[in-house]
C-alpha cells in the first residue's frame, strides 16, 4: 500500500512538472531580419520596425538588423517606416513561442510626390522573395554562396565538403578548392574579413577542411574582382563568416554516429596508438629528439660514424603493426547562445560557444593502382580525429557594432598503408609499408568594429586580427621489401628490405610548420 502511494506521487510530480515545462514553451516569439534598400542593395541604418497598430518597435543597427522580441504566438501585421522611403506593412507574419521567424525586408525610395502618401502592402512569403531577388539583382560581381539554413539541411560536416556544392568550385584531396579551373595558388581566403594564412609548408593553399561546418553562418565564393575583397586572386576568394549574436538565448547538444559496411567493427591495422590521438594530439613520442643533430651539422659532414649511427639509434623503433577493430564513426557538438538586452539603452550583448567533435575510421580495401610498369593493391587504413571550437562575442549600441571572435580547430590524421604487387621495370615483388601521421591546427581571433559615418547610410569598418597556423609531420616511415621471382623454390625468395639508398620508398620525415599571422583593415 505504501509502495503505490509512492507511485502515485512519483505520477503527480511528473505529470506537473510535465505541464510546466508545457506552459512555460508556450511563450513568446521574436521576429528577425535585415533591412536592404531595393535599388542599391546597401543595409539601411536606423530603420523603424513595428507591429501595425501599437507602439511596440525598434531601429535596425549599424548592420541593417533588428529584432522584435516578446510576441505574442499568432499572425501580425508588421510596419516598417524610413525618412525618403515609402513605408511598408507585412501581413501574415507568423509567430511560433519559443522560435524566431526571419523577415529580410527590401524598402523603395519614395518620390517627392508622395513622400507622405504611399503605404505598399505586401505578404510575408511575397516579402522574403522580393528580398531574395533584389540582393542577386543588385549584386555587383559574380558570386555563389551557401547560407547556414543549407547547411544545416545537409550532411557535410566540414567546408570543404560545403564548397562542393559551389558552382564553378571542385574540391582536390578533400581539402583544396579549385575555382573556375584555376588551381589554389590563384585564390584566396577570408575567414571573418582576415585573410586566411596557407596551411601547406611549400605552397600558397588553404586546407578548408580544418573549419567544422556547424561554426560557419555563410559562404559566399566571389569570381570577380571589386575593390573591398584582397587582390590577389584569379580565380575566385572564398569569404567564410562564422556565426554572429544569436537571436535568442539556447542550448544545444548533438550526438551521431556512423556505420560503415567496408570499415566498422572490421580489422584495422595501425602503428602505434595512443589515448591522445583520440583527442587530436599525438604524446610526443612520434616528435623528433631534442638532442638530434641540426639539418646544417648533418651536410656540412661534422658528423662522425658513430655520432650518426647514435643520432639513428635515438629515432623511435617501434615498427610494429598492431591490429585493433575499428569503431563506428562518432560526433558530438555543444553550443550555447545567450543574448542580453538591455531595455534602457537599447544596446544587446550577445555571445555564442560551440564545441564539436569528430572521430572516424575508415578502410580502403584492396585499392587497384595497375599502370604500365607496375600493378599494386593498396590497403589503406586512416585514423582521424577532428577537435573544433568557436567563442564570439558581440556589443551593439546605438548604431554601432563591435565584435571578438575565436576560431580554434585541430585535425588528427592518422594513415597507415600496405602495399602488395608487382614492378616490371624492376623484375620484382614488392611489399610496402607506409606509417603517416599529419596534424593540422588553426587558432584566429579578429576583432570588428562597425560605426556609422555621416548621415548618408555610410559605415566605416576596421578589423585586426591574429592567425595562427600548425602543420606537423612527425615521422613518416616508409620502408619497401623486395623479391626476386626467379628465386623461387630457392632459399634466396625471401623478401628483402631495401636499405641501400634513401628515396621516396625507403625514408623517415620529421615535419613542422608553426607561422603566425597579423593583420589589420581599414
Amino acid at each position: 500500500m505504501k509502495s503505490q502511494l509512492t507511485l502515485k506521487k512519483a505520477l503527480l510530480t511528473f505529470i506537473f512538472l510535465l505541464g510546466s515545462v508545457l506552459v512555460f514553451a508556450q511563450g513568446t516569439g521574436k521576429i528577425a531580419g535585415t533591412v536592404t534598400d531595393k535599388k542599391t542593395g546597401e543595409t539601411l541604418i536606423g530603420v523603424s520596425v513595428r507591429i501595425a497598430g501599437t507602439t511596440k518597435g525598434v531601429g535596425t543597427d549599424v548592420d541593417g538588423k533588428y529584432v522584435l522580441p516578446g510576441l505574442t504566438p499568432g499572425k501580425h501585421i508588421i510596419e516598417i517606416s524610413y525618412v525618403s522611403y515609402a513605408t511598408k506593412k507585412i501581413t501574415d507574419v507568423e509567430v511560433k513561442a519559443g522560435a524566431v521567424t526571419t523577415l529580410n525586408v527590401v524598402m523603395e525610395e519614395a518620390s517627392s510626390q508622395t513622400l507622405n502618401q504611399v503605404v505598399i502592402t505586401g505578404s510575408y512569403k511575397q516579402e522574403s522573395v522580393n528580398a531574395l531577388y533584389a540582393r542577386q539583382k543588385n549584386s555587383a560581381v559574380i558570386s555563389d554562396g551557401v547560407s547556414s539554413e543549407s547547411i544545416k539541411k545537409s550532411p557535410d560536416r566540414n567546408t570543404s565538403d560545403v564548397l562542393k556544392r559551389v558552382s564553378g568550385a571542385t574540391i582536390q584531396d578533400n581539402k583544396f578548392v579549385v575555382i573556375r579551373g584555376l588551381s589554389d595558388r590563384y585564390n584566396n581566403a577570408t575567414l571573418d574579413g582576415a585573410s586566411l594564412p596557407s596551411t601547406e609548408p611549400n605552397r600558397k593553399a588553404f586546407s578548408f577542411d580544418i573549419v567544422p561546418s556547424n561554426l560557419v553562418d555563410n559562404l559566399m565564393v566571389s569570381k570577380t574582382a571589386t575593390p573591398d575583397l584582397p587582390a590577389d586572386f584569379t580565380g575566385g576568394s572564398i569569404q567564410i563568416i562564422t556565426k554572429d549574436i544569436p537571436d535568442n538565448n539556447f542550448v544545444s547538444f548533438g550526438i551521431g554516429a556512423g556505420y560503415n559496411t567496408a570499415s566498422t567493427f572490421k580489422d584495422f591495422n595501425t602503428g602505434v596508438r595512443n589515448a591522445t590521438d583520440y583527442l587530436g594530439f599525438d604524446n610526443g613520442d612520434k616528435a623528433l629528439p631534442a638532442n638530434f643533430p641540426s639539418r646544417n651539422r648533418i651536410i656540412s659532414g661534422n658528423l662522425t660514424n658513430d655520432q650518426g649511427i647514435s643520432a639513428m639509434k635515438s629515432l623511435s623503433s617501434d615498427w610494429k603493426i598492431y591490429n585493433n577493430t575499428a569503431l563506428p564513426t562518432q560526433n558530438y557538438q555543444f553550443t550555447l547562445g545567450r543574448v542580453k538586452n538591455f531595455k534602457d539603452s537599447g544596446n544587446k550583448f550577445g555571445a555564442l560557444v560551440s564545441l564539436t567533435y569528430r572521430n572516424a575510421q575508415n578502410i580502403q580495401q584492396d585499392v587497384i593502382r595497375d599502370y604500365v610498369n607496375f600493378d599494386y593493391h593498396d590497403n589503406i587504413y586512416k585514423f582521424s580525429t577532428n577537435l573544433g571550437a568557436i567563442a564570439n562575442f558581440a556589443y551593439s549600441f546605438g548604431k554601432s557594432k563591435i565584435t571578438f571572435k575565436n576560431i580554434y580547430n585541430r585535425t588528427y590524421d592518422d594513415l597507415f598503408l600496405t602495399r602488395s604487387g608487382f614492378n616490371s621495370d624492376r623484375n620484382r615483388d614488392i611489399r610496402f609499408y607506409a606509417f603517416d601521421l599529419m596534424q593540422k591546427g588553426l587558432f584566429k581571433s579578429t576583432l570588428e568594429g562597425t560605426h556609422p559615418l555621416g548621415e548618408n547610410n555610410s559605415k566605416i569598418n576596421w578589423s585586426v586580427s591574429y592567425a595562427n597556423i600548425v602543420n606537423d609531420q612527425p615521422d613518416q616511415k616508409k620502408i619497401s621489401y623486395q623479391r626476386n621471382p626467379s628465386d623461387a623454390g630457392t632459399a634466396d625468395y625471401v623478401f628483402v628490405g631495401s636499405t641501400g639508398t634513401v628515396s621516396k620508398e625507403n625514408s623517415r620525415l620529421f615535419s613542422k610548420l608553426n607561422e603566425d599571422n597579423f593583420s589589420g583593415g581599414l
